[in-house]
């Protein structure tokens, strides 16, 4: 199985990371509610925290809606980090049945393991457990559908099967396509949008059956809003960004974030600047930003943070990943995610163990209160889990 790291191992620069990262690769009571109209804000710190921020964070439970990885990294940082779960994708390119069942046996094996440090997130008590166990909880997930096998709908429910079979291995989100179209549907790289196909249809029905969780971060546009109205639980749009502040179809329309917090989903904001900014820097305010115009459309209850980063941060060089992202955006210049070609990939103040520490800090300094910060940090994602998968 080539994994994540294994194959930024075999490429020069940061073009395997570009192929791998998954962009490439979603109300409190009126007293404590944000303003509607965002306070002027002060420029994000990353340096001493408030001792209310910080007591806040300890108590809350804290999940980052999209991160990358296997069971290799050192959990007890990420637990002293102060991170409750988190959203991992699993670490394979490409993304295939082989190598799905390699990965989450390779994950059965480390929840199996005695003293492990995980726990194996199946229903929302799990996180809670993972909280008050001081472990680390872990929902398992993948960027395509494409792992369910090439389309046997017409003749064969195999597909189906295939996803029960992931459902019992603990499966818990699966995205509907990743960059380039599936036998499920369409993503936003393609020519044309056909949206979801038949077997997608089918596949959003059995995952409501199983109690799954439906991604749509990386689908076309009409693909994202068929799974949306489709789908019978809420949906998610795990990590992605408005495109009404950057336009590329990487990102969500106004439309379709409503969409999905309408049907009780959430929309998580991603940490990938290069599709956030055409500024030539960016920082921690870059994500506030489209968190700001996520809950001015969908409210507080349905927007979160997935950094789409690894689960404690991306320890490569950032001039080599950007390096990397001109690359891909030179070779695919003028297609959809590859407009320009980048001046930064991330705000590096979140590629960090701590940084939902950090971007809790920044969300209080730009007039967040209490209750809207635990939500956004980790509450919504909860609630969302909860919904769908009991």
């Amino acid at each position: 199985m080539l994994t994540r790291r294994r194959f930024l191992a075999g490429t020069t620069g940061a073009v395997g990371a570009a192929a791998l990262t998954p962009p490439f690769d979603a109300l409190a009571q009126a007293a404590q509610s944000r303003p509607a109209t965002p306070p002027a804000a002060a420029p994000a710190s990353t340096g001493n925290v408030s001792a209310e921020i910080r007591a806040l964070y300890d108590r809350a439970i804290v999940i980052d809606s999209t991160t990358i990885g296997g069971p290799d990294f050192a959990v007890d940082q990420a637990i002293d980090s102060g991170m409750t779960a988190s959203i991992v994708d699993l670490p394979i390119y490409p993304r295939t049945y082989a190598n799905a069942i390699t990965a989450l046996t390779e994950w059965s094996a480390a929840f199996r393991r005695e003293g492990s440090k995980f726990v194996k997130v199946l229903k929302a008590a799990d996180i809670e457990t993972a909280k008050r166990e001081r472990r680390f909880g872990v929902v398992l997930a993948c960027q395509d559908a494409s792992i369910l096998d090439a389309s046997t709908f017409s003749v064969h429910d195999s597909n189906l099967r295939t996803l029960e079979l992931f459902y019992d291995l603990g499966l818990r989100v699966l995205q509907m396509t990743h960059n380039e179209r599936n036998a499920v549907g369409d993503a936003f790289r393609e020519k044309r949008d056909a949206g979801l196909s038949r077997l997608g249809e089918a596949v959003v029905d059995r995952m409501n059956a199983l109690r799954m969780i439906v991604d749509v971060s990386h689908c076309s546009d009409l693909t994202t809003l068929e799974a949306i109205e489709r789908s019978t639980l809420p949906c998610v749009i795990s990590h992605s960004a408005c495109r009404a502040l950057y336009n590329t179809k990487r990102n969500k329309t106004d439309e379709q974030i409503r969409a999905v917090a309408a049907k009780g989903g959430l929309f998580g904001v991603y940490n990938m600047t290069l599709w956030m900014t055409d500024k030539p820097t960016s920082s921690v305010d870059t994500v506030l930003d489209h968190i700001d115009h996520a809950v001015r459309l969908a409210g507080e209850d349905h927007v979160a943070f997935g950094s789409d980063q690894a689960i404690l941060k991306n320890d490569t060089p950032m001039n080599a990943y950007l390096a990397g992202m001109r690359a891909y955006a030179q070779r695919n210049l003028g297609l959809p995610g590859a407009e320009r070609i980048p001046d930064h990939v991330m705000a590096e103040e979140l590629n960090h163990p701590q940084r939902m520490l950090r971007l809790a800090d920044a969300l209080s300094r730009r007039g967040y209160k209490a209750a809207a910060i635990e939500k956004i940090i980790g509450g919504n994602v909860v609630r969302v889990f909860r919904d769908v998968c009991g």
